[in-house]
């Protein structure tokens, strides 16, 4: 599956498929045709578990935490320092693929797959069931979601309001801390701005000083690049110079553009004697290859790549000894209780 984040933090399924497994060509089908007819736009960021055949598919021609350059140098060097052959390892690899500040803001902050991990919680309860109602369930849900978000948003567009809760929440944050910044005007165009901390806020970093460029739309403190959301620092140099920081924000924080998300409804389903008669191949189940499983099936998350547990090894209850059970142990005779 693949999700996606609207502009109030909220995750919602963008296109789900139905595969043998995670092979090459499984994962091959369902990215071409995400890139066909989901995500056709250019300059595409990518977040996987690296399994070995999703790169595989994303390789086919068919189809780092670090919010700035100083911190990311920082930790590089920490990381030479404890193990020279983990640097190297890294620095084989681009590090616009594993870095924020290298990233481009393409990856919006985000550098792991806990949101598609979210979704794959919520979903487990589905997997069990046959594919037509897997399917049916999915589909109903994303339905019932898509009318509940749309009307929500469509409410609140009409209200007036221009933004989203959650960058209201921000906006309150990060203008708290920019009452205790000060400012200096590099610049006769009041573009360039010296925003020293006072402070500490608590996020783990000495207080100092940071170039802020609103031209450039840039802040060395490297949060606004990385969430399109302006920092303390930005609001502190808006206010110098009495210019509105919300007109910083990108655009996707916008209530308009979040109804746009929700806008479009699913179409009902409806009762299958209407449905127009199909004249194509079908297909059947293969009953040799149906397992018949003892006992009641149990149903837990869904585990991918990222889990790794160690299993344990079973003993003997009776002489806590690994290779055979109570029936046939050797010492059973042997073992008092």
């Amino acid at each position: 599956m693949a999700v996606a984040q609207d502009g109030n933090s909220n995750i919602f399924l963008v296109a789900f498929a139905l595969v043998e497994g995670e092979t090459a060509d499984g994962l091959g089908f369902f990215l071409k045709n995400l890139r066909m007819h989901v995500a056709p736009q250019p300059d595409m960021c990518l977040i996987s578990d690296k399994h070995a055949s999703i790169e595989s598919a994303y390789n086919n021609p068919d189809n780092g935490y670090a919010l700035n350059q100083p911190t990311f140098h920082y930790y590089r060097n920490k990381i030479d320092m404890a193990n020279g052959d983990a640097l190297r390892w890294l620095d084989n690899i681009p590090v616009g693929k594993w870095t924020r500040e290298f990233d481009g803001g393409r990856r919006w902050g985000h550098m792991t797959i806990n949101l598609v991990e979210s979704m794959n919680s919520i979903f487990k309860g589905t997997r069990n069931l046959p594919i037509t109602e897997l399917v049916r369930a999915t589909y109903y849900r994303m339905g019932s979601l898509f009318a509940e978000k749309g009307a929500k948003w469509g409410a609140v567009l009409n209200s007036g309001k221009t933004f989203t809760e959650s960058c209201i929440k921000v906006m309150k944050e990060e203008t708290s801390k920019s009452n205790t910044h000060q400012v200096r005007i590099f610049d006769y165009n009041h573009n360039t701005f010296s925003v020293k901390e006072t402070m500490d806020h608590g996020e783990g970093k000495h207080m100092r000083d940071y170039k802020v460029n609103l031209i450039d739309l840039w802040c060395d403190y490297g949060k606004y690049q990385a969430y399109r959301v302006p920092c303390s620092h930005v609001i502190a140099a808006c206010s110098v110079v009495r210019q509105d920081a919300y007109a910083l924000f990108s655009d996707v924080y916008r209530v308009a553009n979040l109804f746009g998300v929700y806008i479009t409804s699913f179409p009902f389903i409806p009762y299958d004697e209407y449905w127009p008669s199909f004249d194509g191949d079908q297909n059947f189940h293969n009953p040799i290859m149906h397992r018949n499983n003892k006992g009641r099936p149990v149903s837990s998350r869904i585990r991918t790549e990222m889990d790794r547990y160690d299993k344990l090894e079973r003993k003997c209850v009776l002489c806590r000894l690994p290779g055979h059970n109570r029936t046939n142990c050797p010492n059973g005779g042997t073992i008092n209780n």
